[in-house]
């Protein structure tokens, strides 16, 4: 299975640039985007296409910094000026996640290509995308979040779950709990943050119990960058940060759209919203690395 630069083949429409300042307005197929450059980095940005517009996960590999967009028409690499598909594969993928460089669990449903049963319950890849394997819950479970630390494995299917050999088998953790959005502390799999309709609720005992954390912000999706610092981002789009382990917050700045995910590690906050996807090393500032639709 080889992988197609979605840029061939596709019809381009104008794109007219108007400088503001220092940045730069695009338009690009109808979006407005904002792009912020720095003055030392005038980076090239990427088109994703319009299957890829529908973004349900995000991740960026440590080691060579690609960002990988997990969409609800398959699997999106973003390199440079490049957005390229993954494989030949469709699957929506849900509750994406990086496990280590090349090596990802998702969930979701098949495409009409795909040899998975629906839903897919719990896959695994470990030739960065190319293909996928079963691993439990086939036909049962869409993960609609999922979250991983060493062996241990979160995923909410509307019950949180959990696993402690890599989700090939399931225990149920706390009942009332009922996430958009969870992320374990790297490293740490017995502390875990998970954004409700009531705020960010914080797990240190493996998810038997959740505490609501005082006068944290109501945030739709959160990930961790380190064992102390963690980045969330609310449903008007503004980036909030926490450096004490998701138990305080600031807010920081706004990436001005709706988000669809975010990731974070040793690079800052990379954010996808409904127009582009964006990243900053510190929230205040974003540049923006692709456009979607």
């Amino acid at each position: 299975m080889g992988s197609a630069d979605v840029g061939i083949g596709l019809r381009r429409r104008p794109v007219v640039a108007v400088h503001v300042g220092a940045g730069m307005v695009l338009l690009v197929a109808g979006i407005v985007a904002l792009v912020v450059n720095r003055d030392d980095d005038r980076s090239p940005i990427a088109a994703l296409p319009p299957e890829a517009s529908h973004i349900h996960g995000l991740t960026v590999d440590p080691v060579d910094e690609t960002v990988y967009v997990a969409t609800h028409g398959g699997l999106f690499t973003v390199t440079g000026s490049s957005a390229t598909r993954v494989g030949t594969g469709t699957i929506d993928l849900m509750g994406f996640s990086l496990i280590e460089p090349g090596r990802f669990y998702a969930s979701g449903h098949p495409g009409p290509q795909d040899d998975l049963p629906n839903p897919v319950g719990l896959i695994e890849s470990r030739d960065g995308g190319l293909t996928w394997q079963s691993i439990s819950m086939s036909g049962v479970s869409d993960f609609h979040t999922v979250t991983a630390t060493g062996t241990r494995v979160y995923g909410f299917d509307g019950v949180l779950r959990i696993s402690d050999d890599s989700g090939r088998s399931w225990a149920e953790g706390d009942g009332s709990i009922a996430p958009a959005a969870l992320a374990v502390a790297p490293g740490i799999p017995d502390t875990i943050l998970a954004t409700t309709d009531a705020g960010v609720a914080k797990s240190t005992d493996g998810g038997q119990s959740f505490q609501i954390i005082p006068d944290g912000p109501r945030v739709v999706y959160v990930a961790w960058a380190d064992a102390d610092t963690v980045w969330a981002v609310d449903p008007d789009g503004s980036v909030h940060a926490s450096f004490d382990a998701g138990n305080t917050w600031e807010r920081r700045g706004d990436t001005g759209a709706r988000p669809q995910a975010i990731t974070a590690g040793a690079f800052g906050v990379t954010v996808a919203t409904k127009s582009a996807i964006v990243t900053s090393t510190d929230g205040r500032t974003f540049r923006t690395l692709a456009v979607t639709g």
